[in-house]
Formats: structure tokens, C-alpha cells, sequence
């Protein structure tokens, strides 16, 4: 079973839970397709833990991250963005500001 969520998502997880639900549900797959794509990948994730995922209940580790990469034909780095194909925020709301469409916090800029 799937190992609860330690305290909210943080930014990188709640991306890369919209992104997989996103790209599923663009390319019409059901959780057991992805789970058949992701096995085929090298990792097992059964489609209940998917669900858990797309729910932000389950977290991503580094080698989900790199099979759901790899299912989806995006970088790593492209799992980890903001969705940019959001019609309200593009990807990119401003400082300070959630958008209430794709849920993206826009981040204060931060000072190295």
C-alpha cells in the first residue's frame, strides 16, 4: 500500500502530481495503462498508487519520478515544472499569488 503523505506537497510535488494527471488524462490513459507503461519502464507503481498520486496522497520518489519521466517522453525537469499549458496563468502567476486554475503558486524571488 502507499505511504502516507508527510505534511503538504511542496511546490515540485504538487507539479509533478498535476503534470502526470495532465498527460493522462491528454493521452486517454486509464491508471492501468500507465501502470503497464511505467512496469515496462522498470518500475512498478500499481494503479491504486497512481491514484494516490494524482490525489496528492502519495509522493514521488527520485525513481518514479525517472520512470514517469520516461512513460511521458519528458525530461525529469519537465515533470518538475509548472504546467505552462494553463490557459489562466500560463505556468507563471504572479509573486505571491496561487492560481486557481492549475493551482501553481507564483514564488517570491529568491536571493542567492
Amino acid at each position: 500500500m502507499s505511504e502516507p503523505v508527510r505534511g503538504p506537497l511542496g511546490v515540485a510535488g504538487n507539479n509533478v502530481r498535476r503534470n502526470v494527471r495532465r498527460l493522462r488524462e491528454q493521452r486517454r490513459w486509464s491508471y492501468r495503462e500507465v501502470e503497464e507503461r511505467v512496469a515496462r519502464a522498470g518500475r512498478v507503481i500499481p494503479a491504486l498508487e497512481l491514484s494516490a498520486i494524482d490525489a496528492g496522497e502519495r509522493r514521488v520518489d527520485v525513481d518514479d519520478l525517472v520512470a514517469l519521466a520516461a512513460v511521458f517522453g519528458l525530461s525529469i525537469e519537465g515533470l518538475l515544472q509548472p504546467p505552462a499549458d494553463c490557459d489562466t496563468c500560463h505556468g507563471a502567476p504572479p509573486t505571491g499569488f496561487m492560481c486557481m486554475e492549475c493551482e501553481t503558486s507564483g514564488l517570491p524571488a529568491t536571493t542567492a
